[in-house]
C-alpha cells in the first residue's frame, strides 16, 4: 500500500492543502463544544455575565464593602475604579443610582481584596446572618466597624466547603444582583451573549463545513487522478508484455487488477486523504481537551481499551479472507469471459445448464465470503454504538453527581460528552479503516505484481536508427523455445527475404509456422541465432521503429469497436482516402463495403460482431495494407476467405507489392495461396524441410509434396 503513495507525488500541493485543511475543520469542530459550554454556563445559568467582578459597583454597595477592607485595599480600589455621575456619557441609560463606581484597570491583588469585600457585602444585603434587617446589620457596623473582623471570620469558615466553580458561581450571582439593584437591563445582557457566542458558533461551524467540502473535494480529486495514472502505467506496462508475461496473468485477473483492485486503492487514497488524516487529529486533540476533566477521563481509557481489543480482533479475522476475496473475483470473471467468448460452442453442445452450475459456482463462493465479511463489518457498528451510549450514560451519571457536589459545570460536562464522542468515534474511524486497508493492500499488491515485472523483450540501451529504404530480412541460425520449455520449437531457421520478395512458410500443424514469423515483430525473442534487417539485429532497435516497418495481419481477426474508417487508421492514422480505398479494393473488401448503408463510416460493434468471418478477415488485411509498410505479415490470414477471393486478393497483393517493393511474409494451409510465392519454405517439427520454388519443392522435398497432393491434383498444382 506504500507503494501506491507514491503517485501521489504530482499532487503534493494538494495533498498540503488538504492536510491543512483537515487540520483546520478539526480545530473548528474542537471549538464548538467549549462555545456551547460558556452558553450554557455564562449565557443560561449566570445571565450572560463572564466575570466575577462586577463591571459597576453602586455607591451604596462600595460603602459597604469598606467596613471590610482595609486602607491599603480601599486605596487599590479607588485606583481600579473610577466614580461617574448621570452626566457622564458612559452613565448606564437606565441606572436608579445617581453616581457609579466603574471599573477600570485591575491587577491581580486587587482583584481578589476587591471580590471578597463585594462578595460579603452582597451577601449581607441578600441574606443577613441572624438579623432581621440589612439596615440594621450597616447600622450596627458603623457604631462598631470592629464587628466587621468576626463577619469575615465567619463567611471565610462558612466559605471553605466550597469548590472553586461553587465560589466563582456565587460571586457572579452577586455581580448580577447588584446589577438589578442598579437597575441594569440584565435580560438584554443574557440575550445579547447568547446572540454573540451563538453567531460565533455559526461562523465557526461554517468554516468547518468550508473546510471539509474542500478537503473533501481535493481529496477525491487527487485519489482519482492518481488512480488515473495507475491505471494507464499497467495498461502500458501490459502493453510492453510478451507472450511469456501474459502467460503470468490470465486476461481476466488483468482486468480485475485494472479495474477493481483500482477501485479499492483509489478509495483507500480518498480515505486516508481525507478520514485517516481527520480521524487521529480530531482524536488526540479531543483526548488532550478530555484530559482537563480527569474525574471523568477514566471511563473513556477503559471505553478505548474496549474499542481497540474489538479492532484487533476483527482484523485478524478479516485479512485471511479479503486475500482470498480477490482471487474470487479473478475466477468469477474469468468463468465469465470464457462463457461469453464460446456462448455459441455453448449452445451448440447445448451446455448451458452447465455452464450455468458453473457460473453459480464461482458467484455462490464469492456471494457467501462477501457476507461472512460484510456480517463481521456489520457486528463492528452496534458494538461501537453500544460502547458510546454506555460511556454516554455513565459521564452523565457521574458528571450529574459532579454538578451536584460544585464539582463541575452544567456546561463542562456537556462539553466533555462532546469530547468524548469525537475521541470514540476518532477511534471507530481508525478501527474501520484498519479493516479496509487489509482489502485495499491485497489489491495494491497484486497492481503493483503487474507493475513490477520486467518485460522479457525490451528496447537496447542504445538503439540504432533504422536504415533508409527496403532492406533484406535475414534469419541467422535462428532457434527459440518457450519459456520453461525443454526442447526448441525452431531449430537453426536459416533463410533471406529480399525486399519486393514474398516468402511463403507452409507446414503441419505446430511444426512452428506462427512462431517463426512473430520473431519479426519481437512478440518474442529468438533463444539462438539472430534475426536481421538489412544487416542489423532487429533487437538493436527500438520496437516502436521495428514495428513502425511492418504491417500485421494475425490468424485470428480482430476489429476494434468505432467504423470501418477508424480500424483502417488504426495502422496509420494519417492515411489518406486514396490509401484506405486502395487497401480495401485489394483486399477484396470493397464490394461488401459499399454496400453498406453508412459505407466507410458503417459502425463495426465491439469484435466486429456485425461483419462475417471472412468480411473481419479482409478488413483486417485491408488495415494492414492502409499502412506503408516495408513488410508485410500475413499468418494464416486467407484461411477463412473462399478460393475465389483468395485468388482475387493475391493477384491485387502481387502487384501492389511489385509497386511498393516491400517484403512479404505469408503463413499460409493452402498450397494454392502460397505456390506463386518467391520463395516457399517448409517447416517439419522446426526445422526447414526444404526452401525454393514451388516445382523445386514438388520435386526435391517429400513433406511438401505430401501437402501438395492432399490438397490437389497434378493438374491444378502445375504453375
Amino acid at each position: 500500500m506504500i507503494k501506491a503513495m507514491r503517485y501521489l507525488k504530482p499532487y503534493w500541493l494538494s495533498v498540503l492543502a488538504i492536510i491543512a485543511l483537515v487540520f483546520a475543520q478539526v480545530q473548528f469542530d474542537l471549538a464548538l463544544p467549549d462555545y456551547m459550554s460558556k452558553i450554557v454556563t455564562y449565557g443560561i445559568q449566570y445571565g450572560g455575565i463572564t466575570s466575577p467582578l462586577a463591571d459597576m459597583i453602586s455607591t451604596d454597595t462600595y460603602t459597604h464593602m469598606k467596613y471590610f477592607m482595609s486602607e491599603a485595599e480601599i486605596r487599590q480600589f479607588e485606583s481600579s475604579y473610577r466614580l461617574i455621575t448621570s452626566a457622564d456619557s458612559e452613565f448606564p441609560e437606565n441606572a436608579d443610582a445617581q453616581s457609579l463606581w466603574m471599573k477600570g484597570d485591575v491587577s491581580e491583588e486587587a482583584s481578589a481584596s476587591i471580590e471578597k469585600a463585594f462578595m460579603i457585602a452582597s451577601v449581607l444585603n441578600m441574606n443577613p446572618t441572624g438579623e432581621s434587617d440589612p439596615e440594621a446589620v450597616w447600622s450596627a457596623l458603623a457604631v462598631n466597624p470592629a464587628m466587621a473582623e468576626s463577619i469575615m471570620q465567619g463567611a471565610d469558615a462558612q466559605l471553605e466547603g466550597y469548590t472553586e466553580d461553587n465560589l466563582r458561581a456565587l460571586k457572579i450571582m452577586m455581580v448580577r444582583n447588584e446589577y438589578n439593584l442598579i437597575g441594569l437591563d440584565t435580560e438584554k445582557m443574557q440575550n445579547d451573549y447568547i446572540l454573540h457566542e451563538g453567531l460565533i458558533m455559526l461562523g465557526i461551524a461554517l468554516c468547518a463545513s468550508l473546510a471539509a467540502i474542500a478537503s473533501s473535494f481535493l481529496a477525491a480529486r487527487t485519489a482519482t487522478g492518481a488512480c488515473r495514472n495507475m491505471r494507464d502505467d499497467i495498461f502500458a506496462k501490459v502493453e510492453s508484455f510478451s507472450s511469456e508475461e501474459f502467460s503470468k496473468f490470465s486476461t481476466a485477473s488483468l482486468i480485475t487488477r485494472t479495474t477493481n483492485d483500482v477501485q479499492q486503492v483509489q478509495q483507500i487514497i480518498t480515505m486516508m486523504l481525507r478520514i485517516v488524516l481527520f480521524a487521529p487529529m480530531m482524536g488526540l486533540t479531543s483526548l488532550f481537551k478530555v484530559l482537563r476533566y480527569r474525574s471523568l477521563a477514566a471511563i473513556l481509557g477503559w471505553a478505548v481499551l474496549l474499542m481497540i481489543g474489538l479492532m484487533v480482533i476483527t482484523y485478524s479475522v478479516t485479512i485471511p479472507k479479503f486475500r482470498i476475496v480477490q482471487k474470487m473475483v479473478d475466477r468469477l470473471n474469468l468463468v465469465t469471459r470464457e462463457q461469453l467468448e464460446g456462448m455459441l460452442v455453448i449452445r451448440a453442445f447445448n451446455n448451458q445448464e452447465t455452464e450455468e452450475k458453473r457460473f453459480d459456482e464461482a458467484n455462490s463462493d464469492l456471494t457467501k465470503l462477501n457476507i461472512y465479511l460484510n456480517r463481521v463489518m456489520a457486528i463492528i457498528s452496534p458494538v461501537m454504538t453500544f460502547i458510546m451510549s454506555t460511556v454516554s450514560i455513565l459521564i452523565i451519571w457521574i458528571g450529574a453527581n459532579q454538578i451536584d457536589l460544585g464539582a463541575m459545570q452544567i456546561g463542562d460536562m456537556m462539553a466533555f460528552l462532546q469530547y468524548s464522542t469525537h475521541v470514540l468515534i476518532s477511534f471507530m474511524i481508525v478501527a474501520m479503516i484498519f479493516i479496509m486497508i487489509p482489502r485495499s493492500a491485497v489489491s495494491a499488491r497484486r497492481i503493483f505484481e503487474v507493475l513490477e515485472t520486467e518485460p522479457s523483450i525490451h528496447d537496447p540501451k542504445n538503439p540504432k536508427s533504422l536504415p533508409s529504404g527496403a532492406q533484406t530480412v535475414t534469419f541467422d541460425h535462428v532457434s527459440f523455445r518457450y519459456p520453461k520449455a525443454e526442447m526448441n520449437v525452431l531449430e537453426d531457421i536459416s533463410f533471406e527475404a529480399k525486399p519486393g520478395e514474398t516468402v511463403a512458410f507452409i507446414g503441419s500443424t505446430g511444426s512452428g509456422k506462427s512462431t517463426l514469423i512473430n520473431l519479426l515483430p519481437r512478440f518474442f525473442d529468438v533463444t539462438e541465432g539472430a534475426v536481421r534487417y538489412g544487416g542489423t539485429d532487429i533487437r538493436e532497435f527500438t520496437q516502436k521503429d521495428l514495428r513502425d516497418l511492418i504491417g500485421y495481419v494475425p490468424q485470428k481477426g480482430v476489429l476494434f469497436s468505432g467504423t470501418v474508417e477508424s480500424n483502417l487508421k488504426y495502422a496509420d492514422e494519417n492515411a489518406s482516402e486514396e490509401t484506405m480505398r486502395r487497401a480495401l479494393e485489394v483486399s477484396q473488401a470493397a464490394e461488401f463495403v459499399d454496400r453498406m448503408e453508412h459505407g466507410i463510416e458503417e459502425p463495426i460493434s465491439q469484435g466486429g460482431t456485425n461483419v462475417s468471418g471472412g468480411q473481419k478477415q479482409r478488413l483486417s488485411i485491408a488495415r494492414a495494407l492502409s499502412k506503408d509498410a516495408r513488410i508485410y505479415i500475413f499468418d494464416d490470414t486467407f484461411s477463412a476467405l473462399d478460393y475465389q477471393t483468395d485468388a482475387k486478393l493475391r493477384e491485387a497483393l502481387n502487384k501492389m507489392i511489385k509497386e511498393t517493393k516491400a517484403t512479404v511474409f505469408i503463413v499460409a494451409q493452402r498450397i494454392s495461396t502460397i505456390m506463386h510465392a518467391d520463395r516457399i519454405i517448409v517447416l517439419d517439427q522446426g526445422k526447414i524441410a526444404g526452401q525454393g520454388k514451388h516445382e523445386d519443392l514438388l520435386k526435391n522435398c517429400e513433406v511438401y509434396r505430401e501437402i501438395a497432393y492432399s490438397q490437389l491434383n497434378e493438374e491444378e498444382l502445375a504453375l
